[in-house]
């Protein structure tokens, strides 16, 4: 069940890091002349020494008059690259879109290419920074240089772990080290793979390949990917219930960690850390590095990343355990609203990724129709000598045309009603996903609060939880939560609208539903839960939830609101014994 394993997430850095590896590499001097030997002098140095880099650059800028129209498009690249790397974002897009839609140099574009990928991402302009991968990906099989080709490869396999496509990573990086890399890229490849392995629970095969990551990335002296490995590890570690192993695994770690002086992996680390001394109940420990972990969120820029979201939900536990309820509920509302951030940015680059490859396979299917246009241009030449053979043709290309029109409009339409559903519904329980039960209950109370109708909102998630998962497997637990949806089911009614909002948390807004009601339902279906025969399962144990439910009456109409209130009276159920109803009473 891969939602627990959230609680320890894979580390997945800021793509910035890559990048800053990947276009350490200069182009061929292809021109023997004295400006393109500078401009690769400086290619070469920029990763080693930026400063000697950016002096080098302020030279060859004064000499930009003289340059040919390849050494210019090379500095533009060169300044996308200084851009960058200080942080600038929007010119590091200006420069590196001037460069690919100005028909330059074949390797030129391609960097260019791959570089804006990145600083689109930085800057969540998601659709555009997956059209250009859908470009590269097609551009690849033209290209030969072998360190272009490195890039590619590189950057396809990063782009499709940043959207949590597994086997596509692995494939990519496999593809690439089948190509016979530098050390430098075999160590990325083998980073890359390892943390797809972990985040898609292919442990076996993370455990083999462990060793020969670690050897790459030593062998290359690259301090930052040895050490995200380790991290690997640690997760791994995690997942075992090997809690003191893996503890010390990233204590062991943390120097060199910090020697790298990237932020987002010290993030990483601390979250980790703040959540497994959480966990075995070491809370100085754990208040020390979740604060760590917040102090350096001064500008919020990481508020929507899943470390600052757990590392809320840590500090939100860790007062409500130690009774400060005041401070423990402000950390709750900041874990709910990064929590929703989050999921809203997963959300907004997933169909980022669907609209790009759609919109790839439209132009390939008209460039098909394109291509049958021409068929029928020559068709009509040869008319003019066999007209009686002419008008045969001219009827079965019409009938083809129609065929293929009617074909596409089919495909688009499944295409649609199957990107439409990836987005707003659960895959495991085929319910509303959080996003679009939060869509949908916000129309139904705005409904409500119009014509002045009662609703309520029941709260509630399965008692232990994690101990069925790691008692009797994930499978186990899956099955868990379907039985769960689909006993409720039976309850509702057909304008209910019910979600799952978390790993084993869920929601049902109740539109025109009396409190009274409300509670009755509530009280029904945890009825029904606990008395889950769960054999089917291959396993006895026992199921239960907690329930808690709020009212418009109370609460108001504001879904944020209804869900907050719900929830403090899901938690008091908790506290009083689990396996009950709690109304929330202000």
């Amino acid at each position: 069940m891969r939602h627990t394993r959230s609680s320890f997430p894979v580390c997945k850095p800021h793509l910035l890091v890559w990048f800053i590896f990947l276009f350490a590499f200069p182009l061929a001097p292809v021109w023997a002349d004295v400006f393109v030997e500078q401009l690769v002098k400086a290619d070469q140095i920029k990763n080693t020494d930026f400063q000697i880099f950016r002096q080098q650059l302020e030279l060859l800028k004064k000499d930009s008059g003289s340059f040919s129209d390849f050494e210019t498009d090379y500095l533009h690249l060169l300044m996308a690259y200084e851009a960058a790397y200080m942080g600038n974002t929007e010119k590091t897009i200006e420069l590196t879109t001037s460069l690919i839609s100005s028909g330059t140099h074949t390797d030129i574009s391609f960097r260019a290419k791959a570089l804006a990928i990145n600083s689109l991402v930085v800057a969540r302009r998601y659709l555009d920074a997956f059209n250009y991968l859908e470009q590269l990906i097609a551009q690849l099989p033209d290209v030969r240089a072998a360190l272009a080709r490195e890039q590619g490869l590189m950057v396809i396999a990063m782009m499709y772990r940043y959207i949590d496509r597994y086997e596509l990573t692995i494939e990519y990086t496999r593809i690439l080290e089948g190509e016979k890399p530098r050390n430098t890229a075999i160590c990325t490849a083998r980073q890359l793979r390892l943390d797809a392995l972990l985040a898609s629970g292919q442990y076996d095969l993370f455990e083999q390949e462990y060793e020969q990551g670690m050897s790459a990335c030593e062998l290359s002296k690259n301090l930052l990917f040895a050490t995200l490995i380790r991290l690997y590890k640690a997760q791994y570690l995690l997942t075992q219930n090997k809690d003191n192993e893996a503890l010390r695994l990233i204590l062991d770690s943390y120097p060199a960690a910090e020697k790298t002086h990237y932020q987002r992996l010290m993030t990483e680390l601390n979250s980790i850390l703040a959540q497994i001394y959480a966990k075995t109940n070491q809370n100085q420990q754990a208040r020390h590095y979740a604060t760590l972990v917040v102090s350096h969120n001064v500008t919020g820029d990481d508020v929507a990343t899943l470390p600052i979201v757990n590392t809320l939900k840590v500090l939100a536990e860790l007062n409500k355990q130690e009774k400060n309820y005041k401070q423990a509920l402000d950390y709750h509302e900041q874990y709910m609203a990064a929590f929703t951030a989050y999921m809203d940015d997963k959300s907004a680059q997933q169909m980022a990724y669907h609209t790009a490859h759609s919109e790839i396979l439209a132009q390939n299917q008209k460039i098909a129709l394109l291509d049958k246009d021409n068929q029928l241009l020559q068709y009509e030449q040869t008319a003019l000598k066999h007209q009686a053979t002419f008008n045969k043709l001219l009827i079965a290309a019409l009938i083809v045309l129609v065929l293929g029109l009617t074909i596409l409009a089919y495909r688009s339409y499944v295409a649609r009603q199957r990107f439409k559903a990836l987005a707003e519904y659960d895959d495991l329980t085929a319910i509303s996903n959080r996003y679009h039960f939060s869509a949908s209950a916000k129309g139904a109370l705005a409904l409500c609060e119009k014509g002045q109708l009662p609703a309520a909102l029941i709260v509630f998630d399965l008692d232990h939880f994690k101990q069925i998962n790691d008692q009797y497997g994930h499978a186990a637990g899956d099955w868990a939560l379907r039985q769960t949806v689909d006993t409720c089911r039976n309850f509702m009614r057909n304008n209910d609208v019910f979600g799952r909002i978390g790993g084993e948390e869920f929601a049902i807004l109740l539109p025109g539903c009396q409190s009274d009601k409300a509670h009755l339902l509530a009280d029904i279906c945890r009825d029904a839960i606990n008395t889950i025969d769960t054999a089917a399962s291959g396993y006895e144990f026992k199921l239960s939830a907690s329930f808690g439910v709020t009212s418009a009456e109370l609460s108001g109409y504001h879904l944020t609101k209804l869900i907050e209130d719900a929830d403090t009276a899901m938690y008091q159920a908790k506290q009083l014994g689990r396996n009950k109803v709690h109304f929330f009473n202000g």
